[in-house]
């Protein structure tokens, strides 16, 4: 196939605009697939159908013939929607020389339709404006277009209008894609991008690529730039959507390749892979992955922790961006802390783990993780976009400051775009509740990891009769403190059954005591056995008992369910 002939293309939307179902309608039309499949296709994972979102991206090769009765490849990057995986986004573009950017008629332009505009016009890719759901009797079409048609100062004519679920125009749209730019030529030995990988049992990693320079088939001996790994290639081809062999991927196309090695984390995603000894430079790719959010993860059965640690090992295997290592609590046992995305990410995780894996898992509350250095803490701040309609920009703004957000800029269209820099622990907290709560759900919200900032913050530490638990210990800005030390005793309190002596519970920050409640000891009425005789022998027994509670206080070992620590954690 001639690179003429070939169109790279992704669609990007913010979740729930009917992404998924407008990349089944295009397999149907182009042939790859027939009525009566299961919807959302290329969403392979039980729980993104379940939730409607894309979680994973997913490539796919289709043939069309033009209405010139001229035949073209067009290869689709699926693309996921949620925020939490917009780093899937930034490699899809990378790869492609298109995007539709699709927004919902029923709900307009939101944060995420605009960040990850934002991302393709940074890659300088041809942008198809599309609105979906245009059957709706609640579709605002010419709203949404006049919305669409400023952002990105075109003409509201040029933007496309179809309804994914019927079907509607989606000839119009192929014909549309075609005019996507075809790939450059790049005169150079076989080179690739690699922008995904997974691991496959029985041909070790299997790589995504594009690429961009010359041509790679089976028994080549290739390269990873990075770290000079070298291997040699079992198989190459394209993606429709299940494996299919090919003789050689060329210039262009996007396809796979099989690695046979048998660690997934060699393999990194932006790396270039190019033949044995080739002397060229890397292609631009995109920085590694970090984790945003860590959690500790514990089977509720401690019997469990060495499946849940295989589970985890297989996961790895396929999912780059994950990172765990073991931890021990004493009061949840053996488990481990994992690092996520974000919140999402984090459920994800635990679903999978619960559902493929058949695990009974508890997930302690996320925390950012802060850099300490020359006795001072930084925490990781983001930048945020939020949208919201004119009604809402004073409650909005009100509730940043409240968030420690800082104000950046705003740009008045037809609805509020504001700009803020936050600290990443207060926006995982409870932040987007409260932001869909004073906009009435209309508010969106967008972010990226911008940088480390010097924070003035110490730890809080928990301890319970003067021991720590570690469990319940995190770092905090001082201005945060003693409010969260408050509400973490107080819950604690309600978790702890009563002894035979009293427990202390208390709150610890920078060498101070800042909150503490108690939980009373039962009292036995040492007295019960005495009636009648001397006032005094009564005041000599309470008196002991008084000074064995002293005792016991002092070397008893506080009690604490672990059912007690599951119910918190799982509220």
């Amino acid at each position: 196939m001639s690179d003429n002939k070939i169109r790279n293309f992704a669609i990007i939307a913010h979740i729930d605009h009917g992404k998924s179902t407008l990349a089944d309608r295009l397999l149907e039309v182009t042939g790859v697939l027939k009525k009566g499949h299961v919807e959302q296709f290329l969403d392979r994972n039980p729980i993104s159908r379940e939730r409607g979102i894309t979680i994973k991206l997913a490539p796919v090769t289709m043939s069309y013939v033009s209405s010139g009765r001229e035949k073209y490849i067009l290869n689709l990057i699926d693309t996921p929607g949620h925020v939490d995986f917009s780093y899937e986004v930034d490699r899809t573009l990378a790869c492609v020389e298109g995007a539709v950017l699709l927004v919902d008629a029923t709900q307009g332009m939101q944060a995420q339709t605009i960040a990850n505009a934002y991302k393709a016009l940074s890659h300088n890719l041809t942008i198809i404006p599309v609105i979906n759901k245009i059957d709706l009797p609640n579709a605002q079409i010419q709203k949404t277009q006049s919305e669409l048609a400023h952002f990105l100062g075109g003409k509201k004519e040029e933007i496309l209008l179809v309804s994914a679920k019927t079907g509607e125009n989606m000839t119009r749209l192929l014909e549309t894609i075609l005019k996507i730019k075809p790939p450059s030529l790049l005169e150079s030995s076989p080179l690739a991008l690699i922008f995904d990988s997974y691991y496959d049992p029985h041909r070790g990693v299997i790589a995504f690529i594009r690429v961009f320079g010359g041509s790679f088939k089976k028994a080549d001996v290739v390269q990873l730039l990075s770290n000079r790994r070298e291997f040699v290639i079992q198989e190459v081809g394209i993606f429709v959507p299940e494996l299919k062999q090919k003789d050689a991927l060329s210039q262009g196309e996007i396809g796979y390749l099989a690695t046979n090695l048998k660690d997934i984390h060699e393999v990194r995603v932006g790396d270039t892979i190019s033949l044995k000894g080739a002397r060229v430079p890397s292609l631009t790719g995109y920085k590694k992955v970090k984790p945003m959010v860590f959690a500790a993860l514990f089977p509720t059965d401690t019997q469990d922790y060495l499946r849940l640690k295989t589970a985890l090992e297989k996961l790895y295997l396929n999912d780059s961006s994950l990172e765990f290592y073991a931890l021990y609590s004493q009061a949840l046992g053996a488990g481990f802390r994992v690092g996520f995305l974000g919140l999402l990410h984090a459920e994800v995780v635990r679903e999978r783990l619960e559902r493929e894996f058949n695990l009974n898992l508890v997930l302690t509350p996320p925390q950012v993780e802060y850099k300490f250095e020359n006795n001072m803490y930084q925490e990781p701040v983001v930048k945020i976009l939020i949208l919201t309609p004119q009604e809402y920009v004073g409650a909005v703004m009100q509730l940043c400051e409240q968030y420690r957000g800082r104000f950046v800029s705003m740009d008045n269209q037809n609805q509020i775009s504001l700009i803020y820099e936050m600290p990443l622990p207060e926006m995982i907290s409870d932040f987007f509740d409260n932001l869909k709560s004073v906009s009435s759900g209309y508010a969106s919200l967008d972010w990226e990891f911008l940088k480390f900032e010097k924070v003035n913050a110490d730890k809080l530490s928990l301890l319970i009769n003067g021991d720590p638990v570690e469990e319940f210990s995190e770092v905090l800005v001082a201005e945060r403190a003693v409010g969260k030390a408050q509400v973490l005793v107080k819950k604690i309190r309600e978790i702890i059954p009563r002894q035979q002596f009293e427990v202390k519970i208390q709150a610890q920050y920078r060498g101070k005591i800042i909150a503490s409640e108690r939980v009373s000891p039962f009292r036995k009425d040492v007295t019960k056995k005495l009636y009648g005789g001397d006032r005094t022998r009564k005041d000599k027994l309470l008196e002991k008992q008084k000074e064995g509670k002293q005792r016991l206080k002092m070397i008893g070992h506080v009690e604490i369910p672990k059912e007690a620590f599951l119910k918190l954690f799982r509220k």
